[in-house]
């Protein structure tokens, strides 16, 4: 067998390492794209400040249309090279082995055979092959440890050592910091298979959905836009992604939007938007190294622009307080329940005016947001069909949330005539109303400046939530005799007494339970009658007559 390997390895030896010039005829694009979505360079470096390189198995073409030996130089070309290696620092490799093929079949034919993996680990030179400090295999598949297992036993066997095996981000995620890695779109949904969601120490949290203040203030302390709606808003107007037909209306894979959602409220510092050949990221700015930006972006995959749409919706959807809460439903049927009269800006202005029924932060995400946003799409409804009626039918049920969910359905046509109406008039509105620049929306859209802004704070847990508080609050049933004093001045309960558990300390310093008392064994069989007999002065016979002790035979018959 081990021969077998050797003529792999002389065959190998055959094999270009070096692509060809990208102005040369020979150069191929295909293949040079090809390689840049298996295997890319993660922006940030390591906390060892180790260059990090992503493969992402989903990457790789069909066998069948692809030659792999014409693709190998171009995905050794991504790696570091000697002059990258020479000072001794090494680098590390993530490679998300799962793929959304499912079976054998198919994984065998489109991926390729662990021989081409065994060539490509030869052809690497030797300082490629030293250097290399860690290998993280996430989401392992079978082929993958059978690969493994063979660079370990037979090319190399400090190979192993070199190797962390994990099954899911989370469990990645307690080795390096996952925020700071560029992860493929392919990795987030293969980790869905195996967790639910995706938990990193000191990052896991709440940020921009559900949050007390959704719109938090900049450094400056003005207002401005959560990170989510600025980013995912910037993608929707690039180019011609606002002319895409049906948008906000055509729904997002409801996993895609989760992933997003988890993303942004995990911090992930670099995230990819793709539609076609239109593609936005943003840096992030790190101290002693300026603004780091996605290599080539251009080959990197990314979330489309429904997904966007549907990430905008769910955060509205999930506002803490809704845009439209029930206590505002009687108003907002006496103001515009008459169905056959017209919604003007009149009307408009009382509902969003500063002595409106809709409380400053709600009125700030219409003006700040939503309103410029369906205005500004219904204005391409040409090309993307959505009029400010259908504009406003996909977002209505988003804003309302209250108890009853047949009355928040008959809200929601009354809502929807409401947006419409604002979204006709909005130009008019926020020149007469307002006096807000047109221009202020797009300012509202563009990176800040300062870095503490480009991300949204981490909402701290309220401590009395906290699990193992040693204080518990008590119920208090509320009468319309109680005064707020009185109930404001009333003691918490005591904490719960807990069972008692007797802990005793033995002599190896480990804290044990109490062993139980020892119980004597019960007497034999022959004891109890002996004893019985030699305790008892007289003995009842089987005639009913007494006699004497003495002249009873006490002798046991032998069983």
């Amino acid at each position: 067998m081990r021969s077998q390997f050797m003529n792999k390895r002389l065959r190998s030896k055959s094999l270009n390492t070096i692509p060809p010039a990208p102005a040369s005829e020979d150069y191929s694009v295909h293949l040079a794209d090809a390689a840049a979505h298996i295997i890319y360079r993660s922006p940030l470096p390591s906390q060892t400040d180790l260059p990090v390189f992503i493969i992402d198995a989903a990457a790789f073409p069909d066998h069948a249309k692809v030659d792999y030996d014409a693709l190998l130089p171009y995905v050794i070309a991504r790696l570091p090279d000697e002059e990258e290696l020479i000072d001794g620092r090494g680098y590390e490799v993530v490679f998300f082995a799962g793929s959304e093929e499912g079976g054998s079949a198919s994984l065998k034919k489109e991926r390729p055979g662990w021989g081409w993996f065994l060539q490509a680990y030869h052809v690497l030179n030797r300082a490629m092959r030293k250097r290399l400090q860690k290998l993280y295999v996430v989401h392992e598949r079978t082929w993958i440890r059978f690969m493994i297992e063979t660079f370990s036993t037979v090319v190399s066997p400090k190979f192993r050592k070199k190797i962390v095996h994990v099954s899911c981000l989370s469990a990645l995620a307690l080795y390096i910091p996952i925020e700071d890695l560029l992860i493929p779109p392919s990795a987030y949904l293969y980790d869905r298979r195996s967790s639910p969601d995706i938990h990193v120490p000191y990052a896991t949290g709440r940020r921009a959905f559900g949050v007390a203040n959704p719109m938090p203030a900049s450094s400056t302390g003005a207002v401005r836009l959560p990170r989510v709606l600025r980013e995912s808003t910037n993608f929707l107007f690039i180019d011609h992604n606002i002319k895409t037909e049906g948008i906000f209306r055509i729904s997002a894979l409801s996993t895609t939007v989760d992933v997003l959602k988890e993303a942004y409220e995990r911090g992930q510092k670099f995230i990819v938007w793709r539609e076609g050949d239109c593609v936005l990221t943003y840096s992030h700015r790190k101290e002693g190294f300026g603004d780091i930006m996605v290599k080539d972006v251009e080959q990197t995959d990314g979330f489309g622009i429904h997904a966007a749409a549907g990430l905008i919706k769910r955060w509205y959807a999930e506002l803490r307080d809704p845009l439209f809460p029930p206590n505002t439903y009687s108003a907002l049927k006496r103001l515009y329940g008459d169905l056959r009269a017209q919604i003007d800006v009149s009307f408009l202005h009382q509902l969003i005016s500063t002595d409106a029924l809709l409380n400053q932060t709600a009125r700030s995400i219409l003006i700040m947001h939503l309103l410029p946003l369906l205005s500004k799409t219904s204005g391409y409804q040409d090309w993307n069909h959505m009029t400010p009626y259908n504009l406003a039918v996909c977002f209505a049920p988003n804003l309302l949330r209250g108890p009853d969910p047949t009355q928040d359905v008959e809200m929601a046509s009354l809502v929807c005539r409401i947006l419409e109406a604002s979204i006709l008039h909005w130009k008019t509105l926020q020149s007469s109303c307002y006096g807000a620049d047109e221009h202020l929306f797009d300012e509202l859209l563009r990176a800040p400046e300062s870095v503490e802004d480009r991300e949204d704070p981490l909402e701290e847990t309220h401590p009395n939530s906290r699990r193992g508080s040693s204080q518990i609050d008590g119920i208090i049933l509320v009468d319309e005799e109680i005064d707020d004093d009185e109930l404001q001045t009333r003691p918490p309960l005591p904490p719960r007494p807990g069972p008692a558990i007797v802990q005793v300390q033995n002599y190896s310093g480990i804290v044990r339970r109490k062993p139980a008392p020892s119980v004597p064994p019960p007497p034999r069989y022959s004891t109890i009658i002996m004893d019985s007999a030699l305790t008892t002065d007289i003995l009842p016979a089987y005639n009913g007559n007494v006699v004497d002790r003495d002249n009873v035979n006490t002798s046991l018959p032998t069983y």
